[in-house]
C-alpha cells in the first residue's frame, strides 16, 4: 500500500513558481512530478506548469511506466516550453524530477535542483539519490545547468531504477524546502510505503 503528501509553499515573491502532482496509477503504482519554475527567466510558473503537464499527461494511461515512457515524456514537456517560449518571445524554464514506483522499484530522474532522498521513520533524510545540476559564480549565483528550457538538454537525461526495501519513506523536495536561506517557493512530496 502507498500513500503520499503534497505541500508548496509560496516564497517571498508574488508567485509560487513550484508545481507538483502526484497520480495513483493502475494497481499500486503512483507517478509524482515535482518542477520549479526558474525565477532569472520569464514565467517560471508557466514553464513548472507545462512540464507537470505534458509529463502526467504522457504517462498517465500507461498501464506499465518504462524508463524510455519517461524520456519521451521529459523531451515532449522541452518541445511544449520550446513552443510556449516562441509564442511569448521570452526565455523560460523549470528544474524537474519525475518518481515512478511500480513492482517494489522505483523509476526517477531529476534535472536542475530538485532532490529525491529515502527518509527514516522520523522523517530524517537517510541517502539522497540525485545530484544537483547547478553552478555557481564568483558573485555566489546560482544557475541550473540541465533543466527544462526548450532547447534540448546540455546532457543525456538518464532514467534511474532501485529495488525498494520492504518499508520505504521518499521524499522529493524544491531548493526552498532543503534550503531554507534561498528565500525561495518550497514544495515536498513525500510517499510512503511498504512493498508487496
Amino acid at each position: 500500500m502507498i500513500q503520499y503528501s503534497e505541500k508548496s509553499l509560496k516564497g517571498p515573491f508574488p508567485l509560487n513558481e513550484d508545481r507538483l502532482q502526484v497520480k495513483k496509477l493502475s494497481g499500486d503504482s503512483i507517478l509524482a512530478v515535482m518542477a520549479d519554475g526558474m525565477g532569472g527567466l520569464g514565467h517560471g510558473e508557466i514553464a513548472a506548469d507545462i512540464a507537470v503537464h505534458v509529463i502526467i499527461s504522457s504517462l498517465e494511461t500507461k498501464t506499465e511506466v518504462a524508463e524510455a515512457d519517461i524520456i519521451r515524456a521529459l523531451y515532449s514537456a522541452d518541445e511544449a516550453i520550446e513552443q510556449e517560449s516562441r509564442l511569448r518571445g521570452m526565455k523560460m524554464g523549470c528544474a524537474i524530477a519525475i518518481v515512478s514506483i511500480q513492482h517494489n522499484q522505483m523509476l526517477f530522474l531529476s534535472l536542475g535542483n530538485i532532490r529525491i532522498s529515502f527518509c527514516d521513520e522520523q522523517g530524517t533524510i537517510t541517502e539522497t539519490f540525485t545530484k544537483d545540476s547547478t553552478f555557481t559564480d564568483c558573485l555566489g549565483g546560482s544557475y541550473l545547468t540541465n533543466c527544462l528550457r526548450g532547447k534540448g538538454f546540455r546532457e543525456v537525461p538518464c532514467v534511474e531504477k532501485i529495488d525498494l526495501p520492504e518499508v520505504f519513506h521518499i521524499r522529493m523536495c524544491t531548493d526552498g524546502f532543503y534550503n531554507p536561506d534561498s528565500k525561495d517557493d518550497s514544495s515536498v512530496i513525500d510517499i510512503l510505503g511498504e512493498s508487496e
